[in-house]
């Protein structure tokens, strides 16, 4: 349970402050598209582009967060992330000045959502290894796990809080709300105790091909297993607009409570040395659900599909993340961690694009179909993958 680790661990702290930077994230979702629509009378392409910026500057910045936490710790890293999401925050109240051009008003908003997709990369980074570091690598996956539900938490409830501070109390309210979050959460890492760096960089660290070794089978199951998280986030309620159903919100909160009840029950099965059999079956459950949603007859299905699928892809990322962990050397943890979060980076992109590719030449079902047969791709990949190696030397 979250109260034995995190009274044990110590992991509270850092979940607090992870939620308070992903809170600050949440709430820039709902409202930035608002206000380029209604100040700046921007299409959709524009605005896509703005908002997918951020997830190209998180993936850009992933190694290099992996590498900062090796050398500066976990805490550090964590801290710098908050730092950058409160910027961002700043960024945006900041193109409400008056004296600013429609033009730059936009390309400060841009400059936010670059800081925002740093402070991602650095806040999860960080605050993974800096959790690794406190329960220790035997309970690695159910560190990992605590952070995402932190991770997710936060971004939901920043979602809706961010709606309804837009409506009722402007976006400059918003904003201001946006920078006192982290800089909350940065004032709760720094009254923590330093982590240790895992090593002093006195020496040029593991090499990518050297750790891609170890990870890519582990990363590669993790992308199959995101795709189905990109066509649910981006398409479901696309896909029952075009139905005619209404409630799509509620079929995606239902994707929300599956992921969050598997991790609240789950988590204490995750730091098992043979993670396989376990991540078949979750993969398996997601695949089910998929298949539901592309199947469905009417809402009420979808939305039983949309919870199965939350609820088997919930637990892939602290059970692959487990032997990641343990096939590197505990000095290069973060830089593990960064690669490992590449494959999730660059399978939630390309899924959603490839996904609204195959929407428009196929239908609003089809994404989920190729959703499935991804998550079957990685029930066969643990069907065959030989067992994970031993941990490497500290």
């Amino acid at each position: 349970m979250i109260v034995h680790v995190t009274a044990r661990g110590g992991l509270l702290p850092i979940m607090l402050a992870i939620a308070s930077g992903m809170l600050a994230m949440g709430m820039a979702l709902p409202a930035l598209p608002l206000e380029f629509q209604s100040r700046f009378a921007s299409g959709t392409t524009l605005i896509g582009v703005v908002m997918g910026i951020q997830s190209a500057a998180t993936l850009l910045t992933r190694p290099w967060a992996g590498r900062m936490a090796d050398r500066r710790g976990g805490r550090d890293t964590l801290l710098a992330g908050l730092v950058c999401t409160a910027g961002s925050g700043m960024a945006y109240s900041l193109a409400l000045l008056p004296v600013l051009s429609p033009a730059t008003q936009q390309a400060v908003i841009v400059a936010g959502r670059l800081l925002m997709g740093l402070g991602e990369g650095l806040m999860v980074t960080g605050g993974g290894v800096w959790a690794v570091i406190i329960a220790g690598r035997a309970r690695a996956g159910a560190a990992m796990s605590w952070v995402g539900f932190a991770m997710f938490a936060g971004l939901g409830m920043g979602a809706a809080a961010g709606d309804v501070i837009e409506a009722h109390a402007g976006f400059f309210t918003l904003c201001l709300v946006a920078i006192a979050l982290p800089t909350g959460g940065a004032l709760l890492t720094v009254s923590q105790p330093p982590s240790p760096p895992q090593h002093d960089g006195s020496h040029a660290g593991a090499r990518w091909k050297d750790l891609i070794g170890h990870i890519w089978v582990w990363g590669l199951t993790l992308a199959l297993s995101a795709i189905g998280f990109a066509a649910i986030s981006s398409f479901l309620v696309i896909f029952y607009a075009a139905e005619g159903w209404h409630a799509g919100g509620w079929a995606l909160a239902a994707f929300g409570v599956g992921h969050m009840l598997a991790r609240i029950v789950g988590t204490r099965h995750v730091d098992r040395h043979d993670v396989r059999p376990m991540v078949a079956i979750i993969m398996l459950t997601e695949a089910v659900g998929l298949a539901m949603i592309w199947l469905a007859p009417g809402p009420l299905g979808a939305a039983m599909g949309s919870f199965l699928g939350g609820l088997g892809y919930s637990l892939t990322y602290p059970l692959l993340a487990g032997p990641v962990l343990r096939q590197v050397p505990a000095r290069f943890s973060g830089s593990a961690i960064g690669l490992f979060d590449v494959f999730f980076d660059i399978a939630a992109g390309s899924g959603a694009v490839f996904s609204g590719l195959l929407a428009g030449v196929a239908g609003p079902r089809s994404p989920f179909a190729l959703a499935m047969v991804a998550a079957l791709a990685g029930v066969a990949i643990m069907a065959v993958v030989p067992r994970p190696q031993r941990a490497g030397a500290e």
